[in-house]
């Protein structure tokens, strides 16, 4: 019988509308009343995941920036891999040789080497031309992106950045320039050491510490609390979810709009995300448990 959910949350939980929906909210309510334990793990930043899942109705521990930190439920930091310091600044030299605009994922929340207005032209130019390129559905409200805006750090330097928020977990880059982005991978990977630079999709790059991956902080997690790979279940759709739905002994699903690779690693396919697929395998689960 299931006792522990892990599930990823865009592409999974969220729609295409990146909303949470009422019927998948209830159903991981009802589980968790039930005594399973549900845990978030995500490649969101801890606030931007923790707002969606309140909106929701939802209490509890995330693993979030791609394994880079775990969070218990009323917030306080379990463990985290840190970027190192002494690696940052060349990093950084290596996105403004490239011209990217990058966001920066520290403790404290998303910061910005810049200004606001220059944040606002990255997303309307770039970040959301390249999701819609992902997903022709996608759609983001002005209520959504104010509150990014709103959320968000601004610093004039990155020493006044690193004074201030020192510990970095993750940094990440989205545009529609292909050819740019895999030009900014590769020096990367050949010039910064003790780094992964995930490029789950063409349009988008996330650099994080060497042992931030999902699947390494789950087994971490699982080990503080004594859980079990065999009463667990993880649900997921993207690349950057492999090292976690590849663990052993799970009960590991596949959303169908997930990516060939891990439809053809997991024993389980469920609907996409826009037919509700996470939220017939929780009430699947809580028809064992009745």
């Amino acid at each position: 019988m299931i006792k522990f959910i892990v599930s990823d949350l865009d592409g999974t939980l969220l729609d295409s509308r990146q909303q949470l929906t009422k019927r998948t909210a209830l159903a991981i309510q009802k589980l968790q009343k039930k005594g399973v334990r549900f845990l978030l793990n995500t490649e969101r930043e801890y606030f931007d995941a923790k707002h969606l899942i309140k909106q929701a109705g939802i209490e509890c521990d995330m693993i979030c920036s791609g394994g880079a930190c775990i969070v218990d439920q009323k917030g306080q930091n379990q463990r985290a891999s840190y970027i190192p310091q002494d690696q940052i600044a060349p990093m950084l030299r290596l996105f403004g040789k490239h011209r990217t605009f990058y966001e920066i994922y520290s403790t404290k929340g998303r910061c910005i080497l810049g200004t606001k207005k220059a944040y606002e032209t990255y997303l309307t130019a770039e970040v959301i031309p390249s999701l819609l390129l992902q997903d022709k559905n996608f759609s983001l409200t002005q209520k959504a992106f104010d509150q990014r805006i709103n959320e968000t750090l601004f610093y004039d330097s990155a020493n006044a950045l690193l004074k201030e928020n020192p510990k970095i977990l993750k940094i990440t880059t989205s545009s529609n320039d292909t050819w740019k982005l895999e030009n900014l991978k590769r020096e990367i990977q050949e010039q910064v050491h003790q780094l992964v630079v995930s490029d789950d999709s063409i349009y988008r790059l996330e650099i994080t510490a060497i042992e931030a991956l999902k699947g390494v902080a789950l087994k971490e997690y699982m080990e503080d609390h004594n859980l079990s790979l065999k009463h667990t279940l993880v649900i997921g759709d993207g690349e950057n979810d492999y090292s976690m739905l590849a663990l052993p002994y799970i009960y590991s699903v596949a959303m169908e709009n997930a990516t060939p690779l891990i439809q053809n690693i997991c024993e389980y396919q469920t609907k996409s995300n826009d037919e509700n697929g996470a939220a017939l395998v929780f009430e699947n689960i809580l028809h064992q448990h009745t």
